[in-house]
């Protein structure tokens, strides 16, 4: 499960947003009554007028479980997952509302606090998206759910093998360099990013798949930088190789003196 929490200063169009999405269902409220972005900002106002230094007052939280771990929750266990989070967070007794949202089976909480306690004092947000995390990590744990760490590590391994799969059919295709190698990696739907220092050396790889990005080393250390260069160079030397031994034999056969 992954968390995400940042301190905003507009909670209504937040609120509104999260509200009106297609699909969206409230789950959970504490002390607010309003319906409506507007109202219920004017009813964290109350307080927040508590504490006018605080600008961004608000936080904007998303818990977000793994798709087969969210598909196995009623709206009721929602609620209970937000409650536990917010707990944890020792945000329970501030003024929040909860909202479900369900895009293409992903199902997903929206959770909006006021920053501002009933007498005036701001909850620190130092470190808060951190926090978040640290905290829906050891709830995923305890409700047996896929960590952000296992999530992370399943969606590199996917990537992996199809940066892997891709890379043997274009070592095949025998490319000179990097370059060409890049090249040949396009029609497999992976752009390959190169870092150069200034005297042009190429010293970092990046695949890029769709929307989603791994480095090179990540994939296996064989393609660090340094490591796919060579691996490059070493193939096309052995398909030189096997090339000239080919037209040896040939000519030998041939009865060519040699």
């Amino acid at each position: 499960m992954i968390g995400k929490a940042k301190s905003i200063s507009h909670v209504s169009n937040a609120v509104n947003y999260a509200k009106n999405k297609k699909g969206a269902v409230e789950i959970s409220r504490h002390n607010v009554a309003g319906e409506s972005g507007k109202e219920i900002a004017q009813e964290f106002r109350v307080f927040q007028n508590l504490n006018a230094r605080c600008e961004r007052n608000s936080f904007s939280i998303v818990l977000s479980p793994a798709i087969s771990d969210g598909q196995k929750l009623t709206n009721g266990e929602f609620a209970r997952l937000a409650n536990d989070f917010l707990s944890k967070m020792n945000l329970k007794e501030h003024q929040y509302v909860t909202f479900l949202h369900s895009d293409r089976n992903h199902l997903h909480l929206h959770i909006f606090v006021n920053r501002i306690d009933y007498n005036g004092k701001a909850y620190k947000d130092n470190y808060i998206s951190k926090k978040a995390q640290r905290i829906a990590e050891s709830i995923a744990k305890d409700w047996k759910f896929t960590t952000a760490k296992e999530v992370q590590q399943q969606k590199e391994d996917l990537l992996s093998r199809q940066v892997i799969d891709a890379h043997e059919k274009a070592l095949q295709q025998k490319p000179r360099n990097i370059f060409e190698y890049a090249e040949l990696m396009k029609p497999y739907g992976i752009n390959t990013q190169l870092k150069q220092a200034s005297d042009g050396k190429v010293i970092g790889i990046k695949f890029l798949i769709g929307e989603n990005s791994i480095k090179a080393s990540s994939v296996h250390r064989s393609f660090s930088a340094a490591n796919l260069q060579r691996l490059i160079l070493q193939n096309l030397q052995a398909d030189n190789t096997h090339k000239r031994n080919q037209q040896y034999n040939s000519n030998k056969k041939r009865g060519f003196r040699l």
